[in-house]
């Protein structure tokens, strides 16, 4: 009787069929990834034989605060677009109004806050901004908006 799923164990030589059909893929050599591909270097030199690595502190460490500082950019994002749309009605709601308009003071503070709440939260999500200043970075946006709506709005 002849299947399509050799038995590994009568016959070790031979290659068993993935239950998905195709042909089995072969365990990566050196220097050749899954697919065949060359990988690529690490970029690390080799340790010189004997020279031990042990000592060395590695620098993949979970981030504590990889979920909190996520959360914060989210935010710091909504509340910097929602000051930039503020800026764009502020400066463009003389002409489409055909009034006098807020006063050049007003105008220069809502694009001044703006840029500098789009600044901050550039800084808060870079890959390479670390988690504490990112969230510092990224809880100076509702400061931002706060005195921009309390110095232009409010007072």
């Amino acid at each position: 009787m002849s299947h399509a799923h050799p038995d590994p164990h009568r016959d070790p030589d031979a290659t068993p069929t993935p239950p998905w059909g195709g042909t089995p893929r072969s365990a990566p050599t050196r220097g050749r990834s899954a697919t065949g591909r060359p990988t690529p270097p690490s970029g690390f030199a080799t340790p010189a034989p004997g020279f031990s690595t042990a000592g060395i502190p590695r620098a993949q460490r979970r981030d504590r605060l990889a979920r909190p500082r996520r959360r914060a950019v989210a935010v710091a994002r909504v509340l910097a677009g929602g000051l930039v749309v503020l800026a764009v009605v502020v400066l463009l709601a003389p002409v489409l109004l055909g009034g006098p308009g807020p006063g050049a003071d007003t105008v220069a503070g809502h694009l001044i806050g703006a840029v500098l709440a789009v600044g901050a939260t550039a800084v808060a999500a870079h890959r390479r901004t670390a988690s504490g200043p990112a969230i510092a970075a990224a809880a100076a946006v509702p400061v931002i908006l706060l005195a921009v709506l309390w110095s232009s709005w409010w007072a």
